[in-house]
């Protein structure tokens, strides 16, 4: 555990063992950017190059098999160009993500974006019940369960996110509000279809606050936990990332927990250094 006393370390990693919580999985780890409402097509076609010339010379083409993976959760209508962008021509390591799916089927619903659509427009990935839609857009968790299976049954890989505000923590309720979270966002997901989870402490994303190693390592242990509860032979195989204010100064310390599989990066995923020096620290900690 990085940045932390290796004695505590040893303890918890016995402690974790002993209770069959802590397993040798090869899991990848997962560098996911997520672009938000951004950019224009001028910057985003110039930072889409950057980043993906970087990361081919650090990932060799067709990453899938390679311990670190690397995903762009970009808006909707980055989805066409980005199909031309990795065309055969021009193959890419980079998986492309939808930041939103509409739970309804194709139909008369004025703009809604469906999973099938973004599936046929080179999505691979869906983003799922993110801080900002469940605070600014109201979105429940049943709204993000009808998401998520609705995007595994396209084909997509939705990415569930999780995570408390900060008068919930200070109540001491973020187990009780992730497990909730995870309970309810997974409850429509059928067995053997493939997801992954962020957990997003709403507190410390913008405000000032950062999470130390031990209240991160605490929480993705803690969601393993609820993982194994729901389904024991599984549950080691879903990655588990971090995505509160990941940067490239704080990203080998949260990357180097062994209970982080990931980042999920907003802001810094806007500047193809940043992005690409979290990359390293991914690499680097894999």
């Amino acid at each position: 555990m990085a940045g932390s006393d290796p004695v505590v370390h040893e303890a918890l990693f016995d402690a974790a063992w002993r209770r069959g919580c802590w397993r040798i999985v090869d899991r990848p780890t997962i560098i996911a950017g997520n672009w938000k409402h951004n950019p224009d097509r001028i910057r985003g076609e110039s930072l889409w190059q950057q980043i993906s010339e970087g990361t081919m010379s650090r990932i060799p083409t067709g990453g899938g098999e390679h311990s670190v993976r690397v995903v762009l959760f970009v808006p909707s209508p980055w989805l066409g160009w980005l199909a031309a962008a990795t065309s055969s021509a021009t193959p890419s390591p980079i998986e492309v993500g939808v930041q939103e799916v509409s739970d309804r089927p194709l139909g008369a619903f004025t703009g809604e974006v469906g999973a099938q659509l973004a599936k046929e427009f080179g999505a691979g990935w869906a983003l799922v019940g993110h801080s900002e839609r469940r605070s600014i857009f109201a979105e429940t968790d049943q709204q993000a369960a009808n998401r998520v299976a609705a995007a595994a049954a396209a084909g997509l890989r939705p990415m569930l996110c999780i995570g408390e505000s900060l008068q919930q923590r200070e109540e001491g309720q973020t187990f009780e509000v992730v497990s909730s979270q995870l309970e309810k966002g997974l409850s429509l997901l059928e067995e053997g279809n493939e997801f992954a989870l962020a957990y997003e402490p709403v507190w410390a994303i913008g405000t000032g606050r950062t999470a130390t190693v031990d209240q991160v390592e605490e929480v993705h242990q803690y969601l393993r936990d609820q993982l194994r509860q729901r389904n024991e032979s599984s549950a080691d195989q879903v990655p588990i990332l971090y995505g509160g204010s990941v940067k490239p100064d704080n990203a080998e310390a949260l990357l180097g927990i062994d209970a982080v599989d990931g980042a999920l990066v907003g802001g810094a995923s806007l500047e193809a250094e940043s992005f690409l020096g979290i990359l390293d620290a991914g690499i680097a900690t894999a």
